[in-house]
């Protein structure tokens, strides 16, 4: 199951920032869209699949605990400061795991105004 939704992730973000799997999953290369593809997978595999800092290494090869724990940090950082990035987000989550976007406090509060 946990592989499925791995696999779904990865090819949800291959066709958004437009990287290959290997982008995602080697810590090969730092071109821009290869790293914001992996902050979003480090960050889905963090909060949504529950993989620790210590064992990102075994999900994306080459991965450091720091690193993982600075590319959280940043995402999060960039959350709260660029709404696009916050819509890029919400955008890959409703196609890589409909059921946690479904659980996002933003989607609730719309849906709500929506239904009112």
């Amino acid at each position: 199951m946990i592989e499925e939704r791995k696999k779904k992730a990865r090819d949800v973000l291959q066709t958004m920032f437009e990287v290959l799997e290997k982008d995602i999953v080697f810590m090969k290369c730092r071109k821009a869209n290869m790293i914001s593809s992996r902050k979003f997978y480090n960050y889905y595999l963090l909060y949504y699949l529950g993989v620790n800092h210590n064992q990102m290494k075994h999900h994306i090869y080459g991965m450091h605990h720091a690193t993982s724990i600075y590319l959280k940090n940043k995402l999060e950082f960039e959350f709260d400061h660029y709404s696009e990035i916050r819509d890029n987000w919400l955008t890959f989550l409703f196609f890589a795991d409909h059921d946690a976007w479904g659980k996002q406090k933003e989607i609730k509060e719309a849906k709500s105004k929506y239904l009112i």
